[in-house]
């Protein structure tokens, strides 16, 4: 209800709604209308009230709750649901455990993560109200050996909401972090569900550091955040401007139509014309980042001189000497 109320309130930004409007347009009492506008306020939205004239939205809260939560996915078809958690053990577990019960797309946000997750088995550090903790569900009809290249989809997305918000030169160390000035600011970590030829579901999660001020000592010299390079700006909005984006190149994905995010990862790539380490959980070993093909794959030149492809998922990819 608060939803349908804050919608009715935005469709009218410069006049005030009368309870009784509000309440004849949504049929619920106009005590009813009070209470949910009551918490509303509550929630940081400056919405107000004048006897005799009624209700007038001042400004959007920039906090990620359940009511601005859903206000941001009703605009967007491709998501069924979008569920706020002010903690939880990990967005990307919760996604599953949704997909597992039969919800269909949609969205997950926490404003903290206890357990959250990185690439081969590595754990998140997602401290309270520090940054944009996600994840996405989704159920394309896709064979699922297309779907790796999602991975680069997400992160082409991100780095546009992040540029088009910031004044600042966001990197990608293929495939799936976000880096500036040599530093981690977002990791991506994508897991599905699939048999040989069909796909159930797609879960990608999201962590983007916004504004922390410290990280333990054994991640100081590879991992930064937005607020640590001089970039303000709410999660709330970095969340808009991603939807945004990624609504956009996904139904690029969707049609196979990769040209245009492929050039976008080569022209920000920290990867491409360098010495780097492969790493699996049991080795390692040296080669040259050659190119990111239509696939998403990553070519590279390996120690004997032969060219290989990597996909997304197999390795990790390090720099020699340093994060990138």
């Amino acid at each position: 209800m608060k939803t349908l109320i804050l919608s009715f309130l935005r469709a009218n930004p410069d006049n005030y709604v009368s309870g009784e409007q509000i309440s004849e347009h949504l049929g619920v009492s106009r005590t009813a209308i009070w209470k949910h506008i009551k918490a509303l306020k509550a929630e940081g939205y400056a919405i107000d009230s004048v006897n005799n004239k009624g209700y007038r939205l001042i400004s959007d809260t920039d906090e990620i709750n359940r009511s601005s939560l859903e206000s941001v996915i009703n605009q967007y078809s491709f998501l069924d649901f979008g569920r706020y958690h002010t903690s939880i053990d990990s967005t990307n577990s919760e996604a599953k455990r949704l997909a597992i019960d039969g919800d269909l797309q949609g969205i997950v946000v926490a404003g903290e993560q206890t357990r959250g997750k990185g690439r081969l088995g590595r754990e998140w550090a997602s401290e309270k109200d520090t940054g944009l903790w996600m994840s996405l569900l989704l159920r394309p009809n896709l064979n699922p050996e297309v779907v790796s290249a999602i991975t680069l989809v997400a992160a082409a997305a991100m780095t546009e909401a992040v540029e088009a918000l910031a004044n600042v030169k966001v990197g990608i160390k293929w495939p799936n972090d976000l880096v500036v000035n040599g530093k981690k600011i977002c990791g991506i970590l994508t897991e599905m569900s699939a048999e040989i030829n069909r796909l159930h579901y797609i879960v990608i999660g999201i962590g983007v550091n916004v504004a922390q001020l410290h990280f333990p000592e054994e991640l100081s010299a590879k991992a930064t955040s937005l607020k640590l390079e001089g970039v303000s700006l709410s999660p709330k909005n970095l969340l808009e401007r991603f939807l945004e984006a990624f609504a956009r190149c996904y139904g690029e994905f969707l049609n196979s139509e990769m040209s245009r995010i492929i050039d976008f990862h080569k022209s920000h790539s920290v990867t491409l014309g360098k010495d780097v380490k492969l790493v699996t959980p049991t080795t390692e070993r040296m080669a040259y980042a050659v190119d990111i093909n239509e696939d998403g794959s990553l070519t590279v030149q390996n120690e004997s001189g032969h060219l290989e492809k990597i996909f997304t998922g197999e390795v990790s990819v390090r720099g020699i000497d340093q994060y990138v």
